[in-house]
Parts: C-alpha cells; structure tokens; sequence
C-alpha cells in the first residue's frame, strides 16, 4: 500500500497523526475524520474500528409517501426534499436507510434476506466512504490507516484491503513517518450485544502476540487496538441488568472496567510507546501503564459528534504532544 502523495516534510520532523474509532456508520462523523487531516495537518489518519452502522431502516414507498420506524416510533416523508431530510437523520444517527417497495419489505422478514439486504447496503455506504477518501486526499501527503473492530461484518475487510491509498491496519505491522512501528488488532472480547468479530481473552493474547512478534523496535511501537485495556479510565462501562438496562443507584449510573485482561497484560510486557483504544464510548480519556500512554477519545457518533486524539511523535524523544479534540 501506498499513501497519497509523496511529500514534502523531512521525515525528522514531528509526525502528526489524527486517531479517532467507532464511528459506527455516520456519515458526518466519517466526513470529519478525513477532513482532519487538512484542519490538523495530519500525516497521519487512524481509524481504530467499529466503522459501520447498527441497523437497517426501511422505508416503504407507495403512493409517492415513505414510511419507516425510527426507534420505535412511526417516521414519513411527502416529498423528495421531505425524504432526503429523513435519510439524513437516519444516517446521523448511524443507521442505514434503503428504500423499498411493500412487496420487498414483506420479503425483510425474513431473517436471511434481510441480513443479506443489510450486508449490500454497507458494502454500499463504505464504498462510498473509501472513494470519498481518495477524492478528498488525492495530492496530499496522508498516509490513512483503518480496520475493522468487534461490530463490523469481516467481509468488509478485504473491501478495505483493496481500497488505493488505504492500509489495512491489521496487515501490520506498519512503519509510520518517523520511524515509528504500528500494529493492529480489532476484535474485541465477549459483549453483551454478541458482536461479529469477538475472541476470548485468550484468542485476543495470542493475535497480540503474533503482530508483536514482526516488531523490529516495540519499545517505539504504537498498539491500535480497539479494545482498551482492563481496570483504567479508559474502560468503564454502564453496569448492565438482564434486559441490558443500564442500573441505576442513589449514586447514579453503576458502572464497572470490562477492558481485555489480554490487551493489559501485552502492555504491561512490552511497553509500547503509545495503545490507541476504542470499543467503550463513555470512557474517554488517558491512562499510563508503565511507560506506555494508553488513550480512547470515545465517541458521540449518534450526535455527529466526531471525537479524536491529535499526537505529535517525534524521532528520539517519542511522544511530545497530545490532545483531545471533539468537534
């Protein structure tokens, strides 16, 4: 892989990356990513996973009205400029909207067609994604990095791989700008949600190993892996009843650490320069382990709130800046 343009910048300068993750299918949140590199002046871009939506939302056309359900409450359109204003909302909230006939939606009934229905109409929305990259790039300096993580389908992978100017970021590892090694790892562990990419602990450690294996220097290695480490400020979660309701005490909302035991212990051992994380929206923030600065932005998606960490490496010295931005 390739990135956009060979440039300019002496390759003993900073190099500035922009990570964000889970952008979970919104369209603005994906917009923001890739314009960050020319409001940032990023060399850099990060995608750290969980890159598609959660679910389909029909709309039924008949008689020159849509009709759908958005959260379980009836949503319609009377006109095109009625229609493009729901599509947008849908998206927004990264969701995938597809038009259909009241035949065809009999037919999304079924559990298999619909689920192959939702399969083309993601590959549709990242092809997109993946051609709106290489328009807004083209002729600049960016090297973009992006991988699936635990709620995305694996078949997107390979899309992803065969994308011009994209590196797959689970092929690593990778040399960044710098000299500066970067690996990656997507799957999460078990959820609640039972999602399309989990592993145990176990499965995770030896995925970690393996990449950490082919470092030539993991001391100076940067980790993306979309599962944040175990009992830090980057893994809280809502603690959780039978029926996934988030519990809540006299205190508040109960939360607990529910981080991979794997990806903590892989730091612990290697002491990376840098664990960029995601998975777990409500916790963002920073954590040392060691040496290692661990960081997860979090995310707002459902908002078309793009959340993000700017870094700047320098060779020799590591880490000399960073910061939380959200916009």
């Amino acid at each position: 892989m390739i990135s956009f343009l060979k440039g300019t910048r002496s390759r003993t300068s900073p190099t500035r990356i922009f990570f964000a993750s889970d952008v979970h299918g919104s369209e603005r949140c994906f917009r923001k990513w890739v314009n960050a590199a020319g409001v940032y002046d990023a060399r850099v871009l990060i995608l750290g996973g969980d890159l598609t939506g959660k679910a389909l939302v029909p709309l039924v056309e008949e008689g020159g009205t849509w009709r759908g359900e958005l959260h379980g409450r009836p949503v319609m359109a009377h006109s095109e400029a009625d229609l493009k204003e729901l599509q947008s909302r849908i998206r927004l909230l990264g969701f995938y909207d597809v038009i259909v006939s009241p035949d065809e939606a009999a037919a999304l009934r079924d559990d298999a067609h619909r689920q192959k229905v939702f399969d083309g109409v993601i590959k549709g929305s990242v092809e997109g994604w993946l051609d709106l990259v290489k328009e807004r790039l083209a002729g600049r300096d960016v090297e973009v990095y992006m991988m699936l993580g635990n709620d995305d389908n694996p078949f997107l992978a390979d899309l992803l791989r065969q994308a011009p100017g994209i590196h797959y970021a689970e092929d690593g590892p990778f040399e960044l700008p710098g000299g500066f090694e970067m690996i990656g790892v997507g799957p999460s562990t078990p959820t609640p949600w039972h999602t399309q990419r989990e592993v145990s602990e176990e499965e995770l450690a030896l995925r970690i190993r393996g990449q950490v294996a082919k470092l030539a220097h993991p001391e100076n290695a940067v980790f993306d892996v979309h599962n944040p480490p175990y009992g830090t400020h980057l893994d809280e979660a809502p603690v959780l009843d039978a029926d996934l309701t988030p519990i809540v005490d006299a205190n508040g909302p109960k939360v607990h650490s529910v981080g991979s035991h794997a990806v903590r212990t892989a730091l612990e051992e290697v002491q990376p320069l840098l664990g960029l994380h995601g998975h777990i929206h409500e916790s963002p923030g920073s954590e040392r382990i060691g040496r290692t600065l661990c960081l997860n932005p979090g995310s707002d998606y459902g908002q078309g709130v793009l959340r993000g960490v700017i870094l700047d490496l320098e060779p020799g010295r590591g880490v000399r800046s960073w910061q939380v931005v959200q916009g």
